[in-house]
């Protein structure tokens, strides 16, 4: 056998093998004598009918075919030994040449490979995120709305500052008629991700356009949303809240409402939107006020030490600027990887590709099933075929896969592990704030729970290391960064937990006798309620 091996369009390689004739005849009574077995010969037992008569009977193309494909099988694997080659995927046997010599000609594709040329070189600028005063009001606002307390259940009819529950379904009742579903106007595909960031540009000419609700689209449905009446402080769109004040319990009203020009959402500007409401409860209720006794209240209940306003308004700063950097490092790190990618070498198979696209036409048949809708019943209605679904994804499809493929070689290249102790330092910061005890940390410690800790900290070393490189700084310090963060945060979960055990027993001992045995009663009849026969289980 002679093996010629070269490299071929759509990184793929192809085998020549030429063989002796010889063989190839050896091959071909061996397929005679089992096309002999199948077919039955008149004068023979199967299987014994000499190599002319087959050859009569079924044609000498049948026989060369059957051959071909029984030595075809054997060279293949022969030729992929001696050149040391690992395939991505199945060969394909793609010529037989007879003369001068019998000839194979494979080809096969081959692993994805990546150069990721000096990416260690790649610099981009990372600004630091700034909270400013509105986001830590705001922050606190919701804080006050959480702590509401309710001083009487039967309002009758609605007034400015009740908090009420009502049924709302809304729809768009102007646009473009929604005659029929077109490809355009489909549910949108689903965006791939590799990092928590979207990595396409915002206004890049390959970015879907946004979907233009129709006449009869819902704008927001909720069977049960809870609603503070506050004009200033409207929930779905300006106006809404002026509806409801004065209107009785268990009434309907029925509206229309403009979406004014700073709404979020740019592509409903100045469209009209009806409502539909029903008013299932309305309670009268107090709001603290944000006071020092608020600040105290508010640190007790999740376990801090007691502080004072101007100490909770500055640990609310602290929380939202942790926050606020982690979501821009996010971004950041989308950044950089885009950069990487756009300078690295990368070759894949088609069949790769072609695999790839095919897993996110199956996400969006998930996605659409979801709703209620079939595949099939979509390619009807927007007169389509797979042909077309894939040629819509085949540019997310490339730039998603060639992102995976950057970001499993950065992971070779910067050797990043994730350690048991890493592992271990994640479950504790889960547990952490269960309170102590082994049950708690059985409950969590499974190998299910250890194989999502290991994905997620993977991506998350991954990351890390990206921003580092993007900023010009040592990766493993950053990495040695986080561990010590998260060595912070378990603790101060523990100390969280623990003080806030502390806080519940002195609040049960400062409570008047009488409140405390009922509360007693509650909690026995709660358990005789709720115990079941040789229940072990541990609620956290």
């Amino acid at each position: 056998m002679k093996l010629q091996t070269e490299r071929i369009d759509n990184h793929r390689a192809q085998f020549t093998i030429e063989i002796d004739t010889e063989r190839l005849e050896d091959a071909k009574r061996k397929a005679a004598r089992k096309i002999s077995r199948q077919v039955r010969i008149k004068g023979f037992r199967k299987g014994k009918a000499p190599y002319r008569l087959v050859a009569q009977h079924v044609g000498e193309g049948a026989i060369l075919e059957e051959a071909l494909e029984a030595l075809g099988d054997v060279l293949y694997k022969q030729a992929l030994e001696e050149s040391d080659i690992v395939p991505y995927g199945p060969g394909a046997f793609d010529d037989f040449e007879l003369e001068p010599a019998p000839t194979f000609i494979f080809s096969v594709p081959l692993q994805p490979e990546v150069d990721l040329k000096d990416y260690r070189e790649i610099r981009v600028d990372f600004e630091e995120p700034e909270v400013n005063a509105d986001q830590i009001e705001q922050t606190m606002r919701q804080m006050q709305l959480r702590a509401v307390e309710v001083t009487d259940e039967n309002v009758q009819v609605a007034a400015a500052g009740n908090r009420v529950t009502v049924a709302v379904e809304s729809e768009f009742v102007d646009g473009e008629s929604p005659d029929e579903l077109t490809e355009e106007d489909a549910p949108p595909l689903e965006q791939d991700s590799l990092t928590d960031d979207e990595s396409e540009e915002e206004d890049g000419e390959d970015s879907p356009a946004p979907y233009i609700p129709k006449m009869g689209d819902a704008f927001v449905n909720d069977e049960n949303a809870i609603i503070i009446l506050d004009p200033n402080e409207d929930p779905f769109t300006h106006g809404f809240v002026e509806h409801l004040i004065g209107v009785e319990l268990g009434s309907d009203v029925e509206f229309e409402l403009t979406i004014p020009d700073d709404d979020a959402d740019e592509t409903i500007h100045g469209r009209r939107v009806r409502f539909f409401v029903s008013l299932k409860n309305i309670e009268a209720i107090s709001i603290p006020e944000l006071d020092d006794d608020f600040a105290r209240l508010v640190s007790r209940n999740r376990g801090d030490e007691e502080l004072d306003l101007a100490s909770l308004r500055a640990a609310t700063q602290e929380e939202l600027e942790r926050s606020t950097l982690a979501e821009a490092k996010s971004r950041y790190s989308g950044e950089v990887l885009q950069k990487i990618v756009e300078g690295a070498a990368i070759d894949y198979p088609e069949m790769m590709l072609e695999e790839h696209i095919d897993d996110m036409i199956g996400d969006f048949e998930r996605n659409l099933a979801q709703q209620g809708i079939k595949l099939e019943d979509y390619y009807r209605l927007t007169n389509s075929g797979k042909e077309n679904l894939q040629e819509q994804y085949r540019d997310r499809a490339i730039q998603s896969l060639r992102q995976s493929l950057v970001l499993r070689e950065i992971v070779t290249a910067q050797e990043i592990e994730v350690s048991e102790d890493d592992i271990e330092l994640r479950l504790d910061l889960v547990t952490a704030g269960y309170g102590p005890g082994p049950e708690i940390r059985k409950l969590f410690d499974t190998p299910q729970m250890r194989g999502n800790i290991r994905n997620e900290l993977m991506m998350n070393h991954l990351n890390e290391h990206i921003i580092a490189i993007g900023r010009g700084e040592d990766p493993a310090a950053a990495i040695e960064a986080w561990r010590a963060q998260m060595t912070g945060d378990a603790k101060r979960a523990e100390e969280r937990s623990e003080r806030l055990q502390r806080y519940q027993t002195e609040d049960a001992a400062d409570a008047p006798a009488e409140e405390q045995s009922s509360d007693a009663e509650l909690e026995v009849l709660s358990e005789a309620e709720t115990a079941q026969p040789g229940d072990q289980s541990t609620s956290a």
